[in-house]
């Protein structure tokens, strides 16, 4: 009858709602952030476990995706900050590296020290940003592509958001082309 197809369509619902719920949430650490309200913890916070826990949530999804994770976490690079917040800024950069590469793509994650300072690295083959876009990759609402069509991408406050989690922390992203794909460096 009318019914027969609610469980496509609460699916659906359900997907979208999901979708925004994210959106709403970024838009709300965002403004926290803005105003100065959101505390930002200082305490130590292990780079490398934060890093494979945030990998151990996202493994199933880079395997569904057909992606390969290559994983180099060297134990004990220790910061000073906000374990949630570093988690979320991660887990952004990870959720882009799988989101904007094709199937049979590398996902190859590095956390250590470069120049004697802790940093991190999330590199996604098969991918390119062109030359005009990459300034602007960590402005608010900015995609590369323009259509704001939600299969082709976020909605562009992921990256404006690990720039103000960041910031916060003394740290700065980079991103660049690198010859097999796109890579995000931070540097604490």
């Amino acid at each position: 009858g009318v019914y027969q197809d609610r469980d496509k369509y609460l699916l659906r619902s359900l997907q979208t709602t999901g979708r925004m719920e994210r959106l709403i949430g970024e838009m709300l650490s965002i403004s926290r952030m803005e105003s100065g309200s959101a505390a930002v913890r200082q305490e130590p916070v292990d780079l490398s476990a934060l890093m494979a826990q945030q990998l151990a949530l996202d493994r199933e999804l880079l395997e569904q995706r057909g992606q390969r994770l290559i994983q180099a976490l060297t134990p004990g690079i220790t910061v000073t900050g906000d374990a949630s917040l570093l988690g979320k800024a991660v887990g952004n950069l990870l959720s882009n590296a799988s989101r904007y590469s094709p199937e049979g793509a590398e996902i190859r994650v590095w956390c250590g020290r470069l120049e004697g300072r802790p940093a991190l690295s999330v590199e996604n083959t098969g991918a390119r940003v062109s030359g005009d876009a990459l300034p602007h990759l960590f402005e608010a609402f900015y995609r590369e592509e323009g259509s704001r069509n939600r299969s082709t991408g976020g909605s562009g406050l992921g990256l404006y958001l690990v720039k103000m989690i960041l910031d916060r922390h003394g740290a700065v992203c980079t991103i660049e082309n690198t010859e097999e794909g796109v890579k995000a460096t931070v540097r604490f």
